[in-house]
């Protein structure tokens, strides 16, 4: 088992990452103290098909099991409060309950919420079984739920007391669940690593196909390379961990506007890294050099580049971003491969006429 630790000056954690991992968990969590009743929240999918090792690995803990549904779904006001009531019911006298996040990005994402509410905040654990999760978002603690208007524009910063990173779950994934992880780790290396960024490229076939050796490089690069970024800005105060935005200013929007059923998170980002690379160039910041490397490793690992969309909504979406302040966009652009940089006031006209271009170009 590799650790990478999280120094934080209030709430430092360890990401542990480990094939088997999932079957010793219960010692793992039991070591952290941090009480003895689980609330489980999982998704409809991971729970009915690891329903059986669920059981088998927590025995010995009592624990309630939540089940919400699987991808965006699990991210509205109706989930968090399922949760909410589930931790209420079960909240007694001499109970210490803490949360375990079993799933995806959107199961860590609201049920890391609820922990953060709930009593002004109860611990949880994070057990992410999708790529994307495992690399991106069962780290750094940001919680959020979706409203129609936009992506994640309800959340806290939270952080777990650990992450518990099993790559073995990574053989139930469909194709398109593990693009989804794929762009993501793309997004690490144009923002922090032209190495990995490389490595990603000549090595795309062993990922595609999950070769162990390649997965656990995968993972252990980029969840250092976050437990880095968020070390030095855990609450995105200072601009630093604004990086880790590069391509989602437009995959944000793309996802509101599609209602999160569309096109998928993994879809949307790549398609948004794209736009800012094209939009760097426009500003005079990256080559034409830089725009070809991305759209040579997101075909290679056959991820999107293109989508045909609404210009007026998707820029409406846009202005609901977090990252539009002030009335200007505050944007994560390319310099070159493995550094990026954040800027503000782009004129309003470059946004919409990148986007035009952006379709035409591809």
């Amino acid at each position: 088992m590799k650790t990478i630790k999280i120094k934080l000056p209030e709430s430092s954690y360890n990401i542990n990452i480990g094939p088997n991992l999932f079957r010793n968990i219960l010692p793992n969590i039991n070591r952290l103290k941090i009480g003895n009743f689980a609330v489980i929240v999982s998704s409809k999918a991971v729970y009915s098909y690891y329903k059986a090792q669920i059981e088998k690995n927590f025995k010995g803990l009592p624990c309630k099991i939540i089940v919400l549904p699987n991808g965006e779904g699990a991210k509205t006001k109706e989930s968090l409060f399922k949760i909410i009531d589930g931790i209420t019911n079960v909240d007694k006298l001499g109970r210490k309950i803490f949360l375990v996040c079993l799933g995806g990005g959107t199961i860590g994402d609201v049920g890391a919420f609820a922990a953060s509410i709930y009593k002004r905040g109860i611990a949880y654990v994070q057990i992410p079984t999708t790529l994307l999760s495992q690399i991106d978002a069962g780290i750094g603690g940001k919680t959020a739920i979706d409203l129609r208007q936009a992506k994640n524009i309800l959340g806290t910063f939270y952080q777990p007391k650990a992450v518990f990173i099993d790559p073995l779950f990574l053989r139930t994934l469909s194709e398109k669940e593990l693009k989804e992880g794929l762009s993501e780790a793309v997004k690490y290396g144009i923002i922090r690593d032209s190495r990995f960024f490389y490595f990603l490229k000549e090595n795309y076939r062993n990922l595609l196909s999950l070769r162990p050796s390649a997965i656990l490089r995968l993972i252990q690069t980029c969840a250092a390379i976050k437990a880095k970024i968020v070390e030095k800005d855990e609450k995105e105060k200072k601009g630093i961990r604004t990086v880790l935005n590069f391509g989602h200013t437009l995959a944000h929007a793309i996802e509101a506007v599609s209602k999160y059923k569309k096109i998928s998170h993994g879809a949307a980002v790549s398609v948004g890294m794209l736009y800012a690379a094209y939009l760097s160039h426009s500003l005079g910041l990256c080559s034409h050099a830089e725009i070809k490397e991305i759209k040579d490793i997101l075909a290679k690992l056959k991820l999107l580049v293109k989508i045909n969309f609404d210009y007026a909504k998707i820029y409406k979406a846009m202005s609901y971003d977090k990252k539009f302040i002030r009335g200007k966009f505050r944007f994560v652009a390319l310099r070159k491969i493995g550094q990026v940089k954040v800027i503000e006031n782009i004129p309003n006209n470059l946004i919409r006429s990148t986007l035009q271009k952006l379709n035409a170009s591809v």
